[in-house]
């Protein structure tokens, strides 16, 4: 009986020192004593599916975009590199094509990119999935950054300040609407720790007019980025957007379907 008391007690006591040695704190604020350098350069690999379907959910094409951007440049600018379109269907070969006119493309991250000026030096032809790069970039490098002192763990928070209609360089307009942040908790990527930013907006609205398109719509779109809790640099980010379209090309109406898109977003050094 006394061997077996004495197993008990020294299971009992090991169980209990393993209890308070793994015991972890999870705080409601992220710290503030951390700040973002921008100066230190780094890079990311950036991937958009576009894919796109009819009202009945049959698929017609997909596109990729990709690229590489880098950050922390001299005067804090960044720059883009190996920047590729990739079409296909479910009959055709993909086909690849390298966009020449954004390679080595820097400029300074500012609000200044929704400008028509900003994108002078742009092949009309390219459409509007290039620009769309350059903007979704930029708000996944940021995203996180806008309430970071108001954010309580496992808490919606009300970022109604990003409810407003943006000018897209001159080419339309989208309505940010209900835009939401939560920060979900902390992961390990990397030998960092990292918060997890949740954000969405749904309902919002879609006026796209070009010279020979115009487009009118919905779309919904949520993600997550992670952000170092060491020296604040975002690692990786996620986007899924489902957009309900009306399109009419060449004054030619009644193109009815939807795109969903999928960001995957990726530090490479």
């Amino acid at each position: 009986m006394f061997i077996c008391f004495t197993l008990a007690f020294s299971v009992a006591i090991n169980a209990a020192y393993a209890q308070s040695k793994h015991t972890v704190e999870y705080p409601d604020q992220l710290p503030g004593d951390i700040m973002l350098d921008r100066s230190i350069s780094r890079s990311y690999h950036i991937t958009t599916d576009y894919m796109d379907y009819d009202l009945m959910g049959n698929f017609l094409r997909k596109t990729t975009i990709e690229g590489d951007y880098t950050t922390g440049l001299e005067g804090d600018s960044v720059r883009w590199n190996n920047v590729f379109d990739t079409s296909t269907d479910e009959e055709g070969q993909p086909f690849s094509e390298k966009k020449d006119f954004l390679e080595n493309f820097t400029y300074l991250p500012t609000p200044e990119i929704v400008n028509p000026h900003f994108f002078k030096n742009m092949p009309e032809d390219e459409g509007f999935r290039m620009k769309n790069l350059i903007w979704d970039m930029f708000m996944l490098q940021d995203i996180a950054y806008w309430y970071w002192d108001s954010l309580r763990l496992n808490r919606d928070f009300d970022a109604s300040e990003l409810n407003e209609s943006v000018d897209l360089a001159g080419d339309g307009a989208f309505e940010n609407k209900n835009f939401k942040l939560k920060w979900l908790g902390t992961t390990r990527m990397n030998d960092d720790i990292y918060a997890i930013i949740k954000y969405s907006t749904m309902n919002n609205k879609v006026n796209i007019e070009m010279e020979n398109l115009s487009m009118r719509g919905r779309s919904h779109y949520w993600g997550e980025v992670y952000v170092s809790l060491t020296d604040k640099h975002v690692e990786y980010a996620t986007l899924t957007e489902d957009v309900i379209i009306d399109l009419s090309v060449n004054g030619q109406p009644g193109i009815k379907g939807y795109v969903v898109r999928f960001i995957t977003l990726s530090r490479t050094k």
